[in-house]
């Protein structure tokens, strides 16, 4: 079984964000929408958060930095990529620095677009890989000999299509 890659986009309606969001119309991705900081807490909070978000630099209710902060606290991890209207260094430096994976500015060329999720993915599913082996490890210090009865197995990692790990070529 493989995993659905999910997209979180998170922007009020605007012209600069249309092109993003018909290039990743185009990609093997769900899409979720949110327009708000709040809306956007919700779904990062739910028992399944997407693999990554495209946040609008401007926001009505916060900010860039807000959905970064709460993407840390999702229950997996999240790649956050930002995205601005125009391309400024000294803007990159302060979102990358702030723990943001990526930031992109228009124009979205569709290669450019596919080389920024592909890493993006590839990174997230990673990181989401590792924490899992970091849990079964964990469960295999407390209960040496397996799991207590009546215990659910923690969740294998599953692979996702058309995406290379380090251990699974494609």
């Amino acid at each position: 079984m493989t995993e659905r890659i999910s997209v979180l986009l998170v922007h009020l309606d605007g012209p600069h964000m249309a092109p993003l969001e018909a290039s990743l119309e185009d990609q093997p991705v769900v899409i979720l929408r949110a327009q708000t900081c709040l809306e956007a807490a919700k779904i990062l909070a739910g028992p399944e958060p997407p693999h990554l978000v495209f946040v609008d630099a401007a926001l009505p209710d916060g900010s860039w930095a807000d959905v970064i902060a709460l993407s840390k606290n999702a229950s997996v991890p999240v790649n956050v990529i930002i995205v601005a209207r125009l391309v400024d260094t000294r803007f990159y430096v302060e979102v990358i620095e702030a723990g943001a994976y990526d930031f992109i500015a228009p124009p979205f060329r569709s290669s450019d677009l596919h080389h920024v999720l592909r890493c993006a993915l590839q990174n997230v599913l990673e990181r989401r890989e590792a924490r899992v082996r970091t849990e079964h490890a964990a469960q295999r210090q407390l209960f040496p000999s397996g799991l207590p009865p009546g215990s659910p197995n923690l969740p294998a990692a599953r692979p996702i299509a058309g995406v290379r790990t380090a251990h699974k070529p494609l």
